[in-house]
Parts: structure tokens; sequence; C-alpha cells
């Protein structure tokens, strides 16, 4: 296994658990595979999983003014070593998309105020407290 391959899991593993920490497991598994469909889904977001993740405003948990900007797993949080699953499972394809393909998600407290893509895409489905869309 290649050091990249290490990275790429580890940041996906990240960005699950700043986003759905407090989410059910499914939902980590979503967030990981809207990760995935984008990458292989090559567009302005960019082609890799680093340059997916990573790009500005796409993940509000890797935005410099988001308070989950900064937040780093404990070794004994549960949540993280759930998103190390979904991670990991995602990346090998270990599961099946359960999100019909989405690139985008939002989170219920949203309702009252979507973001603006969400009237431009196609609703998927609803994992957790989380709306995927695609």
């Amino acid at each position: 296994m290649s050091y990249n391959n290490d990275y790429n899991k580890v940041l996906l593993a990240l960005v699950v658990w700043r986003e759905a920490r407090g989410e059910i497991e499914a939902a980590k598994v979503g967030v990981a595979w809207t990760i995935r469909n984008r990458v292989m889904k090559p567009g302005w977001w960019g082609t890799s999983w680093i340059s997916v993740i990573l790009k500005p405003f796409q993940f509000s948990s890797f935005n410099h003014s988001d308070p989950n900007a900064t937040k780093m797993p404990d070794e004994d949080d549960h949540s993280w070593d759930d998103s190390l699953n979904a991670a990991y499972s995602v990346y090998t394809l270990g599961v099946n998309d359960p999100t019909g393909g989405a690139t985008h998600y939002f989170d219920k407290s949203l309702d009252s105020n979507p973001p603006s893509w969400a009237a431009e895409l196609s609703h998927k489905c609803d994992i957790g407290n989380l709306h995927f869309y695609g």
C-alpha cells in the first residue's frame, strides 16, 4: 500500500469526522461516498481525493472560519473509529453507495435556508440528519 493511499484514507476519515461525527455510521458512509463520487466524476472541484477534499468552500469543516477546521479527534473517540471505518470501506469499495450517486449533502438544520445548489440538483436520499443531492 502506498503512502498516498494511506494519506487519502486518513484525510477522507478526517473530513468525515469533522462533517458528520455526530451522525449515525450510515451517514458517515454517505459523506465519504459523496467525496468518492466527486473524485470519480472529475469536475471543477478537482481530480484527486486531496483536491476534492481541500478545495476551498466545498467542505465547511476545512474553511478557515469554521470552528471545526481546527478540531482533531481524540484517540479514544468512537466516532473517529466509525469515520476511519467509513473512509476505508468507501475508499476500497467495501460498501455500496447508499446515496445513489450524490455529490452534495447538507444538514437538516439548514432546511429553512438550504444551500442555493439544492434547487439545481436532484434529491437522492436522506440518511440520518443529512440530505444527499446529485
